[in-house]
């Protein structure tokens, strides 16, 4: 028997809106995941800086590094940008590394998503850095891919490496599976990894929380 129209408008209505909730949602915690990454990145980067350099040199790459973030928090991005690319020209191994992820996710933030993915390819290729930095840089480089419309099963397979159980961003690469399985159309495969994810003990609990509310966003 044919549906009703009636239903049929009032299922695409909810589709609609589920599908406009989930895209809030990720909206609002894609940007906290990214913060979230930054803020483990400038706390292990500046130790290493400390370790790197002598105590004037450490003075002026904190305050040039500074001066850097505080363009970027008053709107000058190119200003920024350029004083970021100018630190990771001339300092040490610490602030290198910290100003290419900052300069990756301001060129991200300003919508620059060839940019900032070439930026994050950059340092994932980069053999001296430490291999949870190649792939801290290849997740979020993959959410500038996603972000820029990038075939799913490419993505997915980018994430494939990263969600394996002794990667120390298997939860955060599983959370990204689950959005990309979701705006591809495989909402049971979303569901089933939220579903994974909220339950994992082992999770961060801003992981866990941002699944299930996930969860309920498509159960509706």
């Amino acid at each position: 028997m044919a549906e009703p129209i009636e239903e049929g408008i009032f299922r695409e209505i909810d589709e609609e809106l589920r599908q406009e909730q989930f895209a809030k949602l990720w909206k609002r915690y894609g940007r906290v995941f990214v913060i979230g990454a930054v803020v483990i990145i400038a706390t292990v980067a500046a130790y290493k800086a400390w370790e790197s350099y002598d105590i004037s040199s450490r003075g002026q790459q904190g305050e040039r590094f500074a001066a850097s973030l505080r363009l970027a928090q008053d709107g000058n991005g190119e200003a920024a940008l350029d004083a970021l690319k100018i630190i990771n020209s001339e300092a040490g191994a610490g602030y290198q590394m910290l100003s290419g992820f900052s300069a990756a996710a301001l060129m991200a933030d300003q919508g620059d998503g060839p940019g900032a993915i070439a930026a994050y390819d950059k340092l994932a290729g980069d053999s001296s850095l430490q291999s949870v930095y190649r792939d801290l840089a290849v997740l979020l480089g993959t959410i500038s891919r996603l972000n820029s419309g990038e075939n799913s099963a490419a993505l997915t397979a980018r994430l494939a490496p990263l969600s394996a159980d002794d990667n120390p961003w298997r939860h955060s690469a599983r959370e990204l599976m689950a959005v990309v399985a979701e705006q591809s159309g495989d909402k049971a495969k979303a569901q089933e990894l939220f579903k994974a994810l909220s339950e994992d003990a082992t999770a961060p609990q801003g992981i866990r929380q941002r699944a299930g509310e996930m969860l309920a966003a498509l159960a509706k």
